[in-house]
């Protein structure tokens, strides 16, 4: 039996795992393209795909055959790699074989998805990938109420007699061969047993989505026509202490969000401890406090955390003093290793610590690639891809690392938001208790996913980078959203008074 081991300080690692989504089939049942069929707003490929993504896997694979280039197009804003199966009407196993065939040397699992199952949901997920890193069986599978459901893991054992099966047959085949070895994950969810083959199917969807899918807050009609949020703003009452983002929900690039200093001031004056917790790593807080001042606000720097003091803090609670750390990013990264007593270098690094920088050059990630390929370890500070400024949505720390990760085949260990590690320094810095306190930020799968992972209420301000659309078709869902900071405040004072 194989086995794994955890990351060490020279960049072993845990076994990588990766997914192929089968979404070649002609959708003969179903007598049109069921890919393609709306879902919650959007089409449910995309529905299904998103929630893979999301999880954080190694490499996603998504084989198409029929109207591949109508569902590809669906695809274009997700991180996939594309396959095309021309043999598709030969069967499933046709697609199985393409999607294998895709996946990089390094992975040494992969997680077969079927592309019509939109109650998928990342939090299975990570659970799959956990139970498989913990237990080295060849197969991981979900189980409800005795019924076996999908996906299913194999392990690269398996890869050569997944590709072997032939006709309309997939890795069901193998869960009957090697039955004595699947780890079967217990379950309470009977979303792994829907899929849609039928109209019939596809109409229990249209009419009604499982509670499984975390549709989040309703929406109904006001008066004037206007847009609100039916949910529940007495979740407000429980709040003793907030993290609050900072991109998006204060400020949008160099220009304040109106209502920011009012929220800071009704926190402080109703005594609600309150941290800025940024996933930015460019500056040190004393330049949040003077960027914030010349908006007319005022915090200082203890009530400020970066995921660069997050990411230090991290490192040295695995690493000695002087440990030689190479460092893509700016101030803010390189001020908080040095005074965490870390040796910056620009070769023979034990680690390479990855965050934003608006002045990165070609060199630079050539130098921090070939690093990481001699055995340092890779860290980045956040994972944000983009990130809301005055001029529109910009690449952010998250397109470094991708850039990174691609050269090197290594997938960095995530400091900032979604990552537990900066909200549980947030909850210590603050003295606060996960239950009595909120998360409050402007992106999905950083400030909302990351609060759900550490048990906070979460609430959501549709001031940045998340819309209404986006909102609606995702998997992540929020405990309350409103549309900017000023509208939280004035519901929230509302709710004290009462």
């Amino acid at each position: 039996m194989l086995q794994w081991t955890a990351m060490n300080a020279r960049g072993t690692k845990q076994p990588q795992v990766a997914a192929v989504v089968l979404a070649a089939g002609g959708s003969t049942r179903m007598g049109r393209t069921k890919q393609l069929l709306p879902i919650k707003g959007q089409p449910m490929v995309h529905r299904v795909v998103q929630a893979v993504c999301t999880a954080g896997l190694a490499q996603v694979v998504v084989v198409l055959g029929a109207q591949a280039q109508a569902i590809g197009e669906t695809l274009t804003d997700l991180p996939v790699e594309i396959v095309i199966n021309d043999a598709w009407a030969a069967g499933l196993s046709t697609s199985v074989r393409a999607g294998l065939a895709a996946l990089r040397d390094e992975v040494q699992a992969v997680l077969m998805i079927l592309g019509d199952q939109p109650a998928l949901s990342p939090d299975l997920l990570h659970r799959l990938v956990e139970r498989y890193r913990a237990s080295d069986a060849p197969i991981v599978a979900p189980v409800f109420g005795g019924r076996r459901g999908n996906p299913v893991l194999f392990d690269r054992r398996l890869f050569a007699e997944l590709a072997a099966i032939e006709g309309d047959r997939g890795g069901r085949v193998l869960l009957q061969t090697h039955a004595a070895q699947v780890e079967w994950v217990t379950v309470t969810d009977e979303a792994i047993l829907l899929d849609i083959d039928t109209p019939d199917d596809y109409q229990v969807w249209a009419d009604q989505a499982p509670a499984s899918q975390g549709t989040g807050p309703s929406r109904q009609k006001k008066g004037n026509g206007s847009e609100t949020m039916d949910q529940d703003n007495s979740k407000l009452d429980t709040i003793q202490h907030i993290i609050i983002d900072m991109d998006g929900v204060l400020y949008r690039g160099n220009e304040p969000i109106p209502g920011t200093a009012a929220l800071l001031d009704f926190l402080r004056r109703e005594k609600i401890g309150f941290l800025l917790a940024t996933n930015n790593a460019t500056r040190t807080p004393e330049q949040f406090v003077a960027k914030l001042a010349g908006m007319g606000v005022t915090v200082y720097p203890h009530e400020i955390l970066t995921s660069s003091i997050a990411t230090a803090g991290y490192l040295a609670s695995i690493a000695p003093s002087g440990t030689r750390v190479f460092v893509v990013g700016q101030d803010g990264l390189h001020a908080a290793l040095r005074e965490a007593g870390f040796r910056l270098v620009d070769r023979d690094a034990e680690y390479v610590v990855v965050g934003m920088d608006f002045t990165i050059c070609y060199d630079r990630l050539r130098d921090a690639t070939l690093e990481i390929r001699a055995g340092a370890t890779f860290i980045g500070t956040n994972p944000d891809k983009t990130f809301p400024s005055e001029l529109g949505i910009v690449p952010g720390a998250g397109s470094l690392l991708a850039f990174l990760e691609a050269a090197t085949g290594v997938k960095p260990t995530i400091i900032g938001k979604p990552g537990r590690t900066m909200i549980e320094q947030a909850l210590k810095r603050l003295g606060a208790r996960a239950e009595t306190t909120a998360m409050l930020g402007d992106r999905l799968e950083t400030d909302i996913l990351g609060g759900q992972r550490s048990g906070l209420l979460t609430i959501l301000v549709l001031s940045g980078v998340t819309d209404r659309t986006l909102l609606a078709g995702s998997e992540i869902q929020p405990d309350l959203v409103f549309e900017d900071v000023a509208h939280l405040q004035a519901v929230w004072q509302e709710a004290r008074r009462r």
